[in-house]
């Protein structure tokens, strides 16, 4: 019952990017709890490892072994990246 509840909430706050940051960072402070003996840099790791293996389209790539797919995926990431860091740079000046 309590998973069913949390679904539902989680879809209702998951529908703006306010709510879906304000979920993110809940869900890197569960990544730091329950590996605590990880540097910050090992959470990030594995929080980002998490990600990936939770996705059901990068899943349904690999299943299907679309490398052409992971490969473009891989390389969007990696520029999601750099215009997230942009992003908080001019955000922060």
């Amino acid at each position: 019952m309590m998973k069913k509840l949390f679904l539902i909430l989680l879809r209702k706050y998951s529908k703006s990017e306010k709510g879906r940051m304000e979920i993110l960072k809940e869900m890197d402070a569960g990544i730091y709890y329950n590996y605590n003996e990880q540097t910050t840099f090992g959470n990030v790791y594995n929080y980002f490892i998490e990600f990936v293996m939770a996705n059901p389209f990068i899943k349904s790539r690999i299943v299907s072994n679309d490398d052409t797919s992971i490969d473009t995926v891989k390389k969007g990431i990696d520029t999601a990246y750099d215009q997230a860091i942009r992003y908080m740079k001019i955000k922060n000046d």
